[in-house]
């Protein structure tokens, strides 16, 4: 194994963590704190469109209530598997 990508590895996963950690300790838009200040303001409901994927294997499952963001989920996971296939396509087993 190529010591390289094990460091590159080591600090995708530390920034990983990082960003992780910074996200649950800043405050967003939609965190309790916000919402009682911003309470007084509006009182209309906000349509939330949502879209996600399953991988199961080699089989992607992708759901959601917005027919255009789950065309994009279907083109990213579309992308992924191209990209998977490529990488694992060019590696060599090394005995």
């Amino acid at each position: 194994m190529r010591p390289i990508l094990v460091i590159f590895g080591m600090i995708l996963i530390t920034i990983g963590l990082f960003v992780l950690t910074l996200g649950m300790v800043y405050p967003n838009k939609y965190s309790e704190y916000h919402q009682q200040d911003e309470s007084n303001e509006s009182n209309e409901k906000q349509d939330v469109k949502v879209s996600g994927v399953v991988m199961i294997g080699p089989i992607p499952i992708v759901f959601g209530n917005s027919p255009s963001l789950a065309i994009l989920s279907v083109l990213i996971v579309i992308a992924m598997m191209i990209w998977m296939f490529l990488f694992y396509s060019n590696v060599i087993i090394q005995k």
